[in-house]
């Protein structure tokens, strides 16, 4: 798939999509950091998507994800990742 790291969207078996600096490589994991659960709500009729972090009780960001968890991995619409990159503070 890709060897370098790039901002990516991953769903996983449990249905949470997470979005995050994906790095896949040939091995049976795939590392994600800085990553932030996807969360989607109804306001006023219209549909939103709010970050939140994945694991916000974790020490540290970096987490290694067994490709056997993972449905998909597939980029995000432009304005997802810059609300993203706000959000992280990676601008």
């Amino acid at each position: 798939m890709f060897s370098s790291t790039e901002i990516k969207a991953i769903k996983l078996l449990g249905g949470e999509v997470i979005m995050g600096y994906v790095t896949e490589s040939l091995s049976t994991k795939v590392k994600i950091s800085e990553a932030q659960l996807l969360v989607q709500q109804v306001v006023d009729g219209n549909m939103e998507i709010n970050l939140a972090p994945w694991l916000p009780y974790a020490r540290e960001y970096n987490f290694e994800i067994p490709k056997s968890q993972i449905v998909t991995i597939f980029n995000v619409r432009p304005n997802l990742e810059t609300n993203y990159k706000l959000a992280t503070g990676n601008k």
